[in-house]
């Protein structure tokens, strides 16, 4: 990308842009809370959808089908993940500062978007060909059943991009309604399909509202860059060493949770096998959905400062005081009910009630890390951004891979009782990363300065 100023000198956010999105000190608190509950709405619809439609998945049909359609989706989201090079961030950070230059942004990211996940899908597709015959189901050829994972990848690649470009115009709410909108039509897909069409019927229910939703995001996200654009008379791009300084290292960050989010229970099935597995799921999906959410409310962080850098300092403070005040209660709210919520899934589920409490403890310190998160982010700090995040997935990775486990029963399963030092080493990695957070920066300020 290029950009048409200075990059040592990038203009101010366009006047005319910035007063119908609510520049005065008021109405830009209410923005940025407005932004940050759309996104967080967004993020936990989302993760809330996908753990109905497996717990209905799981119900209509045999595991082994369950297990091959959740390897089908699974591996798209990692491709769509690891190939959409944190774009959707980028958006929020680039697009209030664009000017004239909206449409291009938006319009550019899919340039970059399509083929990236496009060339990785294919490469998993011929690596693990499952995908591709899992696509197929027993109705289509296997090269149809590729393409479809091609489809599903690419779709999910743009879905933040649309999400952050929308709500970065002006349109804050579009996110969340599309989102819900998304959901109930997989889920009614997932029921009307799944029994009859097994693991085919999952894909479906997936593959097309996300292929139907890409298509209409596109167009409504086209329409409203473009008004967004026309409210202006200045324009700005980011060159491409400031769009590289800024996606590289957050990039591989944001690996870092599609590692944590989707990885983590795989390993704990991996060690501790597939009815203990399924414990630790649900109880780690429950505390995914505020993690995914708190991280998705800081985001608009970044949009708030382009808009008002001048006041930066009091916008970092008003994001830390709203994301306690909205998280910490939900946390609390989980302990409280942590057994009751697991209940519903049954006496197995239920035994894990004290690892959720433990895991949700354990968010409690999270949030001190998330709001870090997009502090950094929001400031451009793109290897501090990607350091706190690497660090402080790679100590609950390490937790989950080396904490020792006590022995199998007499059936070759470990009780659920055996997660809790999981639970704990969670909890106690995210507050170390929470107290360095808190306490090296004001370590490195009493450091006398070398001459």
């Amino acid at each position: 990308m290029r950009s048409d100023a200075s990059p040592d000198d990038p203009p101010e956010p366009p006047a005319e842009a910035g007063k119908d999105l609510g520049s005065s000190s008021g109405g830009s608190g209410k923005r940025a809370l407005s932004d940050g509950l759309s996104l967080s709405i967004s993020g936990a619809v989302g993760s809330l959808a996908g753990f109905v439609s497996w717990l209905i998945a799981a119900r209509i049909m045999p595991q082994e089908a369950v297990g091959y359609a959740s390897a089908f989706v699974s591996a798209f989201l990692l491709v769509a993940g690891v190939a959409q090079l944190n774009l959707d961030s980028a958006m929020m950070l680039w697009m209030p500062r664009s000017g004239r230059k909206a449409s291009t942004l938006f319009w550019r990211s899919h340039l970059v978007i399509i083929p990236s996940c496009a060339l990785v899908g294919l490469a998993y597709v011929l690596l693990e060909p499952l995908m591709a015959t899992t696509g197929a189901g027993e109705v289509l050829p296997v090269w149809a059943g590729g393409l479809l994972f091609l489809a599903a990848a690419i779709g999910w690649g743009l879905w933040g991009v649309h999400d952050f470009s929308l709500i970065a115009v002006g349109k804050t709410w579009w996110a969340s309604w599309r989102n819900i909108a998304f959901a109930i039509a997989r889920i009614g897909m997932l029921v009307a399909l799944g029994a009859s069409l097994g693991p085919f019927g999952v894909v479906l229910s997936w593959v097309v509202p996300i292929a139907l939703w890409t298509l209409g995001s596109a167009v409504i996200g086209g329409i409203y860059t473009r008004k967004f654009a026309q409210l202006s008379d200045k324009e700005w791009l980011p060159t491409r060493r400031e769009a590289v300084s800024f996606l590289g290292p957050t990039t591989l960050a944001h690996w870092g949770t599609v590692l944590l989010f989707n990885q983590v229970t795989v390993i704990v099935t991996q060690r501790f096998g597939a009815t203990t597995g399924a414990a630790f799921f649900i109880a780690w999906q429950a505390v995914m959905v505020i993690d995914i959410a708190a991280q998705r409310f800081m985001q608009s962080l970044s949009a708030q400062l382009a808009r008002d850098p001048e006041n930066a300092a009091a916008h970092v403070r008003a994001s830390r005081k709203r994301l306690y005040l909205i998280f910490l209660p939900m946390i609390v709210v989980g302990v409280l009910l942590a057994r009751f919520g697991l209940e519903f899934f049954g006496p197995g589920y239920a035994q894990a009630d004290d690892v959720l409490r433990v895991l949700l403890i354990g968010m409690i310190a999270r949030l001190v890390i998330s709001h870090e998160l997009g502090v950094r982010q929001a400031r451009h700090d793109g290897v501090g951004f990607a350091r706190l995040q690497l660090i402080s997935t790679a100590f609950v990775i390490v937790v989950v891979l080396f904490i020792p486990i006590g022995p199998a029963d007499a059936s070759g399963a470990h009780p659920v009782e055996q997660l809790m030092p999981v639970a704990v080493g969670y909890a106690i990695s995210q507050v170390v990363c929470a107290v360095a957070v808190i306490v090296w920066p004001r370590l490195r300020r009493r450091t006398p300065a070398r001459a």
